[in-house]
């Protein structure tokens, strides 16, 4: 791994679009549009980026393409807000979608019972009490933005750790005092207590990929020393001597839209967040790809349930016929939110049917 703990990047403080007002005309490239995609949408307060690219498009990975959007624009784009009016265009050309600033811009004239919305470019004062509509739902995945959910096999040992506790106490709660060696004053007063998870690596493999953190609290330090004082201030689960500390990682903002790998990329479900056995819409899930296979925050890729064997030998008394396999089946969407070198995380959106560890993940 690259570092130690990865640098958190924050993806949901609004995800929006590049289109400049007066772009020319830009070629759709077979984008498909939505059976019952409309000639305008009013963007309301809870949206998400991805439900409405649903709105108008069959694949809605594909937005940035029916916004002519590159690289640059992609990784930071102009933000979206409630209020503001995203416009459908069907012409020559193929389809494309602009940026018509609010509601209000429908009213007036009409033609063929549509209506016409002027387009010219102005500038806009966006009220700082405004928030931009998000990539995906934030409420998911807000607790692994700013927690390092991978690390090597050494982080955590060289990690500071708890010592002892007050009171003679080996199990900690909110509200404990406890006293830990290694904090760096330079560091801040806030740290993350952390316990070494399960190994992670790909099926049938035998290589470590990263173990997980396990997040179980946080914690105040009331003062620095050769064997720290602090407070157990939250607690998600018992907290014990010889967890690790990690300082708290400030939020850094990341602006994405949903968009398809550029390069190949195949690779497996590693983890399903939660305990469960199987997963739906709303579930994060690990991956045994990252960095390496060039994924990076936005990437939506396809869930393949491998295809069935089907052995004929036994129905129709054929001896010498090899078994037969099915397609694989295309069982969700997902969309990466963190992604370290080996590991990243994402977001189910889209199932059709539940997902099982083990399945595949490619391009949609």
């Amino acid at each position: 791994m690259k570092t130690k703990f990865s640098t958190p990047l924050r993806l949901l403080a609004g995800a929006g679009i590049a289109c400049l007002l007066a772009v020319s005309a830009v070629r759709a490239n077979g984008v498909a549009l939505a059976d019952d995609a409309p000639d305008h949408y009013v963007v309301k307060k809870g949206d998400t980026l991805w439900a409405i690219s649903k709105r108008f498009l069959k694949d809605p990975w594909r937005w940035p393409e029916i916004w002519g959007m590159n690289k640059d624009q992609i990784k930071n784009p102009h933000l979206i807000y409630p209020g503001n009016m995203v416009v459908l265009e069907r012409g020559p050309d193929g389809p494309r979608l602009r940026l018509a600033g609010s509601a209000s811009d429908a009213g007036g004239p009409t033609h063929q019972g549509r209506p016409v919305i002027k387009l010219s470019p102005q500038a806009r004062a966006t009220p700082i009490d405004r928030e931009a509509i998000p990539s995906i739902p934030p409420r998911e995945i807000d607790p692994y933005l700013t927690r390092p959910l991978v690390v090597s096999p050494t982080a955590l040992e060289t990690a500071p750790k708890i010592i002892a506790g007050s009171e003679r106490r080996v199990a900690l709660t909110v509200g404990n005092v406890a006293y830990a060696s290694g904090l760096d004053e330079k560091a801040g007063s806030s740290w993350n207590v952390y316990r070494p998870g399960r190994a992670l690596k790909s099926p049938g493999k035998d290589e470590v990929l990263g173990y997980e953190a396990i997040y179980l609290g946080d914690a105040r330090v009331n003062r620095f020393g050769e064997a720290s004082t602090l407070q157990i201030v939250d607690a998600k689960e018992e907290i014990q001597v010889g967890d690790r500390l990690v300082p708290v990682q400030k939020d850094r903002v990341v602006n994405y839209v949903p968009h398809a790998p550029a390069a190949k990329v195949q690779g497996s479900i590693i983890a399903l967040t939660g305990a469960v056995a199987e997963a739906g819409t709303g579930t994060v899930v690990a991956l045994d790809v990252g960095e390496n296979a060039s994924l990076e925050l936005g990437h939506v890729l396809a869930v393949y349930r491998p295809g069935v064997s089907i052995d004929t030998k036994k129905h129709f008394f054929d001896y010498k016929a090899k078994p037969l396999r099915a397609p694989d089946e295309r069982v969700a969407l997902v969309f990466v939110f963190r992604v370290f070198e080996k590991v990243a995380y994402a977001l189910i959106l889209d199932t059709q049917r539940s997902v099982f560890l083990g399945d595949m993940v490619r391009n949609p």
